[in-house]
Formats: structure tokens, C-alpha cells, sequence
């Protein structure tokens, strides 16, 4: 009995040894929110018993023995090309900032990390893995490391889907029914928005093949041209070759669109049951008779950056509603703080928003926030700033269940106006809650499907079969322009020779009638 347990055990272990894999996890973009979400897929593949070397700008809180962490410290520093305060003043609110923004920060933000000097010495060793896992949008030039590897290649869509995604795929974007990434729009959109949606696509595209692109191929030929022999692939078609996206979307809260295999949702992979919450925070939350509203711009725009006279603004906004306030609020200078008015530098928001007391949450628009407050059924007033928050907002209002308020044009009276609308007029927690009960009805946690098609991909080296071949297919023939224009010579051909035909029998026939005399 006991050598049969023995035997049992053992098996279990080398089943688990076998199909263990070595993975390199990309996540060089030193957003703190966006590794806060990545995070959640490192640490599920190390629980999973892969061994794991991450490239990023953030220490694991985990620390395991199946992790290697290459950190890039110090970190880009993001403010001193753009300055918060010119993100408070709405600089970045309109498409094409937002557009260009992104490219700069990709081509920065990758030639500042392949410059680290660890990095430089991790291109140049002899390292093997089974997969390489790379966060979408701004490191296009890191895709040369799944051909320095020999690996196949997993992207992780952080903030949704874009036309190039389906591009990579095999897919061409139907721009009369797919907005843009920047977009919120619905898909049934007027003349207008179909011919601004084409503009800012087009413009997207053309940019972006033409200009970051190019940037990228030489960022890839300058670090990797003395760690790989021979000649060196164009990052375009590395891209092509991309076996799998894992795409932060849900079915609930984005537009349908069409899809390939190989492009799969996974929103909502990093929201968990909530744990306990500290004490001083519980008993905050669970004496507020009137409820509670929780604020928070997020881990990057920290509200210690705003403007004074706005901080004041809102102070005094949250003196005057009967809600208790929790406040991530970065330091504790505040002075003369309301009673009802709770302040912490750092505060568990999944946990938080979990509480049936937590009746309005007060944010930037994030996508990874946004997600939150609808999982967990919670009306919301969103303060859009800067990139795909706007679009994030304008959405959620379109909903019903959020409001929008202007940074710019933020004053006393319209907080304490829209707080009371959104906790005082039940539609909105109606339609939060209806919302909610979509974003889980989900056949399988999100976490678990995007690890087992990671898995897949591995188990099945690199999966061609997920992606359509129309990848490599020119525009022309994807789009059938050689079949139409060569049906269309035809039926010019054919009308040209009919014409003719008919213009020399009726020449015959002229010729074959008898000439009629003058008197005739």
C-alpha cells in the first residue's frame, strides 16, 4: 500500500517535471499599472511549475526559485518627456497626440532597455526556451529575440485590440463596423464617424508601417547584429509569425468584431476573490451607514500630482456629501482633512470595490479599474486623462451605469451634483449590476484559458494552425483587386469585340444592298 502511495506520488511529480517549460516573459514598459496586471500571468506559470526569466522593470513580490528576474533599474523615466502636469491639462486628449505619444514612448522606452547592460549580456548567451511572451504595442524590436531563441513568440494585449493585431493574424479590419483603438464609437456608426474612423486608420497604419517600424528594425539590427549569425529578418515579418494573442477584452464590454483562432480574450485574468481586508480599512467601510465612495487615479497619475487648487476643490466636494471617502492619496500632507475623508498611500482596490458598503468608485478610466468596478457591480465617475481612458469613459456612460467628468473643468458644485445623481439614482446600480452578472459569465476563468493556450502553443510548436494565411497574402489578392480587374478586362474584351462584330456586319450589310438611283 505504502509503495503504491510512493509510486503515485512519484508519478504525479514527473508528469508535472515533464511538462514543464522554460519561458522568457517580456514586460520592459515601466508603467506600473500595466505589470501589475502582467504579474498575474507570471505568477500563475510559476505556480504551474515552469521555469520563468522575466525582463521587466519591477521585482517579483514572490520570490521563487523557478524565477529569473532581469530588472531594469533604474527605470525609464516616463515624466521627464512627459510632464504629469501637461497630462492634468488635458495636452493629451485628442487621437493623434494620443497616437503619437504611444509611438514615441515605444521607440524610447525599447532602446532604453535594450541599452541595459543586462540585457546586452542576456542577447549575447546561449540561453534556451520553449516560448517567448511579449507584452503587445511598444516593443516591436524585441520580437528578435524569439529568432535569437529559436522560440515561438506569445503577445499580451494590455489595452485591447488594434487593427495591426488583426493585420498579424490574417485578418483585415472592416473599418465600416470595427471603431479604432482610441475610438468608442459603436459599430453601427454614421457617415461622419465611418469617414473620421478610416482617417485616424489609415493615419494609424500608414505612421506606424512607415515610420515606427522602420525605427524598430533598426533598433532590432543595431543590439542583436553580433549575437545571431547571418542575416538579420525584418521585424514585420517576426511579427507575422506571432503565434498567439492574448487580448485584454471581454464580450461584455467591448463591440463584437471579426477574429482568428489565434486571438483570444482573456479581460478580467487579474481580478481574484477578495481577501480580508486590513482592519482600519474594514471597520472604515463596515461603520459607513450612508455607504462609502472610493477614489483613485490610478498607480501612475497619483493625486498628489494634481494641481493644488484642484485637490482643494475636491476636499471640499467630499466635506459636503453624507458618504464616508476612501482617498488613495500618495502622501499625508493634507491638511485639515474631513471626517468623513479616509487617506492611504497604497489601498487594496479589488478587495475594496468587493465590499457591499463601497456603493460609487471615483476614477481615471483605466482599463484594468474599469474592469474592476464592473466586475464587482459598482457605478462609477470617471476623471479621463490621457490615452484610451477617454474612450474607456464615454463607454461606460454610453452603459449607464458611469458618468464623465472633465479634469479641466472640474468644480465643487459638479462632484457633489454628479456624486448624488450616481448614488441616489438607482439605475445606475442597477445597470452596474447588470453588467457585472456579463463580465462573469464566463465558461472558464480567463486565467485559465489563457494558460492553457500558452501550453498549447508550446506543446504544439508554435500552433500555425490558430492564424490564417492570408498573413502573407498581398493586399491585392487578399482583397480579390487581381480577380475583379481581371473580370472586368473580360467583360471589356468581350463588349469591345461584340461592338466590333456588330460594326462589321452592319458594314456587310450596307455593302449588300443595291444602290438606289437619283430618281429613285
Amino acid at each position: 500500500m505504502k509503495l503504491s502511495i510512493i509510486g503515485a506520488i512519484f508519478l504525479l511529480v514527473l508528469t508535472q517535471f515533464s511538462s514543464a517549460y522554460k519561458i522568457l516573459f517580456m514586460g520592459p514598459f515601466p508603467a506600473p499599472s500595466h505589470w501589475l496586471w502582467l504579474e498575474h500571468f507570471v505568477n500563475e506559470l510559476v505556480s504551474r511549475g515552469h521555469q520563468v526569466t522575466t525582463i521587466t522593470n519591477f521585482p517579483s513580490k514572490q520570490p521563487n526559485e523557478n524565477l529569473t528576474e532581469i530588472i531594469l533599474n533604474p527605470k525609464f523615466d516616463i515624466p521627464k518627456y512627459y510632464p504629469k502636469s501637461s497630462i492634468f491639462n488635458m495636452r493629451f486628449s485628442s487621437d493623434f497626440q494620443n497616437l503619437q505619444m504611444w509611438w514615441e514612448l515605444g521607440v524610447r522606452t525599447s532602446e532604453y532597455a535594450l541599452n541595459n547592460a543586462k540585457v546586452k549580456k542576456f542577447i549575447q548567451s546561449d540561453e534556451k526556451f520553449d516560448l517567448i511572451i511579449l507584452e503587445q504595442f511598444f516593443h516591436e524590436s524585441f520580437l528578435m529575440f524569439a529568432h535569437k531563441f529559436n522560440a515561438p513568440i506569445v503577445t499580451i494585449g494590455t489595452m485591447g485590440y488594434a487593427d495591426n493585431m488583426d493585420h498579424t493574424m490574417g485578418l483585415l479590419t472592416p473599418l465600416s463596423i470595427v471603431p479604432h483603438l482610441l475610438l468608442s464609437y459603436t459599430d453601427n456608426m454614421s457617415f461622419k464617424e465611418r469617414a473620421y474612423n478610416t482617417y485616424l486608420s489609415l493615419y494609424d497604419y500608414v505612421f506606424r508601417r512607415w515610420h515606427y517600424m522602420p525605427q524598430m528594425q533598426d533598433m532590432a539590427e543595431r543590439h542583436f547584429k553580433d549575437a545571431i549569425k547571418g542575416p538579420l529578418p525584418s521585424v514585420r515579418d517576426l511579427e507575422k509569425n506571432i503565434s498567439l494573442m492574448l487580448v485584454n477584452s471581454h464580450r461584455s464590454l467591448d463591440l463584437p468584431r471579426p477574429s482568428m483562432p489565434g486571438l483570444v480574450d482573456i479581460g478580467g485574468i487579474h481580478i481574484k476573490p477578495a481577501k480580508p481586508l486590513p482592519k482600519d480599512l474594514k471597520e472604515f467601510i463596515d461603520n459607513s451607514k450612508n455607504g462609502v465612495i472610493y477614489f483613485s487615479l490610478g498607480s501612475y497619475m497619483k493625486s498628489t500630482d494634481m494641481p493644488p487648487e484642484k485637490i482643494q476643490i475636491i476636499l471640499k466636494a467630499f466635506s459636503k456629501v453624507k458618504q464616508n471617502v476612501l482617498w488613495k492619496y500618495e502622501d499625508d500632507s493634507i491638511k485639515n482633512l474631513p471626517k468623513n475623508v479616509m487617506i492611504k498611500k497604497w489601498m487594496p482596490q479589488n478587495d475594496i470595490l468587493a465590499h457591499k458598503n463601497v456603493i460609487l468608485f471615483i476614477t481615471h478610466g483605466g482599463l484594468f479599474g474599469t474592469q474592476e468596478g464592473t466586475h464587482w457591480g459598482k457605478p462609477m465617475l470617471c476623471i479621463p486623462l490621457y490615452g484610451d481612458q477617454h474612450r474607456n469613459t464615454i463607454k461606460a456612460v454610453r452603459e449607464g451605469y458611469a458618468l464623465s467628468l472633465v479634469f479641466s473643468a472640474l468644480t465643487e458644485t459638479k462632484i457633489i451634483t454628479m456624486i448624488k445623481e450616481l448614488t441616489e439614482n438607482p439605475q445606475y446600480t442597477h445597470k452596474a449590476k447588470e453588467l457585472s452578472a456579463l463580465f462573469r459569465d464566463n465558461p472558464i476563468h480567463p486565467k485559465d484559458e489563457a494558460m492553457f493556450w500558452i501550453e498549447y502553443v508550446i506543446r504544439n510548436k508554435g500552433a500555425p494552425k490558430l492564424k490564417s494565411y492570408g498573413v502573407h497574402v498581398p493586399f491585392y489578392k487578399y482583397l480579390l483587386l487581381d480577380v475583379f480587374f481581371v473580370f472586368l478586362g473580360c467583360v471589356c474584351i468581350i463588349f469591345i469585340l461584340t461592338f466590333k462584330i456588330l460594326k462589321f456586319v452592319i458594314s456587310i450589310f450596307k455593302k449588300t444592298q443595291p444602290s438606289k438611283t437619283k430618281n429613285e
